[in-house]
C-alpha cells in the first residue's frame, strides 16, 4: 500500500494504493523491444484502473506503454528504484503538504540541509530530505506540456518553519506577488 498527500489549490488530497511487485508466470505477455533492444514483460504493479499496462525490461528498467499498444517508455531504472520512491512517499504521506508548483518550486534551491536520495531517485525523478523536508521533483507524462513538478511536505514544527522561510525569502526576490494560502 502507497499513501500519498498532495496540497493543490489550497486543499489537501490523501490517497492509497495498493501495489504487488509480481510477474504473472507462465501467463506472463513478453514482446520484443525493437528500438532499445532485448524484451519487456507484463507484471501486476499498482491496483488501479488504467488503460496501460506495468512493464518490467530484460535492461532491468520498469515502465508502462500508456495506452496498452505503445512502445515500451521506462518510468524508472530498476523495481528497487521503484519501491524506494514509493516508500519514500508513503514515509511522507503523513507530513504537511505545501501547495504544489509556482512559489513553492522557487524556493526549495533555498532549502538547506537537502540530500539526494540516489536510491528513490532517477533522471525523471529526484527525492532530496533533510529531517523535517522532503522535496521530489518529477516530469510530467503529458508530451504536450512537458514540466518538472515539484512536491513539497514538511514534519515539526522545525521543518514547517524552515520551507515558511523559504517561500517567504523567495516572495521577497520576486517582488510583490499573490501568495499562496497555505495553512
Amino acid at each position: 500500500m502507497v499513501r500519498r498527500s498532495r496540497l493543490i489549490g489550497g486543499e489537501r488530497y490523501e490517497g492509497a494504493r495498493e501495489w504487488e511487485y509480481n510477474h504473472l508466470g507462465v501467463r506472463t505477455a513478453a514482446w520484443q523491444d525493437p528500438r532499445r533492444g532485448g524484451w519487456y514483460f507484463e507484471w501486476i504493479g499498482e491496483h488501479v484502473s488504467k488503460p496501460c499496462r506495468d512493464l518490467i525490461h530484460t535492461d532491468g528498467s520498469v515502465g508502462t506503454d500508456i495506452n496498452g499498444s505503445s512502445p515500451y517508455l521506462p518510468l524508472a531504472p530498476s523495481v528497487p528504484h521503484l519501491v524506494e520512491s514509493h516508500a519514500l512517499a508513503d514515509s511522507v504521506a503523513a507530513w504537511r503538504p505545501w501547495p504544489v508548483g509556482g512559489p513553492t518550486a522557487e524556493a526549495v534551491v533555498l532549502l538547506d540541509g537537502l540530500v539526494d536520495v540516489p536510491e528513490a531517485s532517477w533522471g525523471s525523478s529526484r527525492w532530496r530530505l533533510s529531517d523535517g523536508v522532503a522535496v521530489m521533483d518529477e516530469d510530467t507524462w503529458n508530451p504536450q506540456d512537458p514540466r518538472r513538478r515539484t512536491l513539497v511536505w514538511s514534519r515539526d514544527e522545525a521543518g514547517h518553519r524552515q520551507v515558511r522561510e523559504a517561500l517567504d525569502a523567495s516572495h521577497r526576490r520576486a517582488g510583490p506577488v499573490a501568495r499562496p494560502r497555505v495553512s
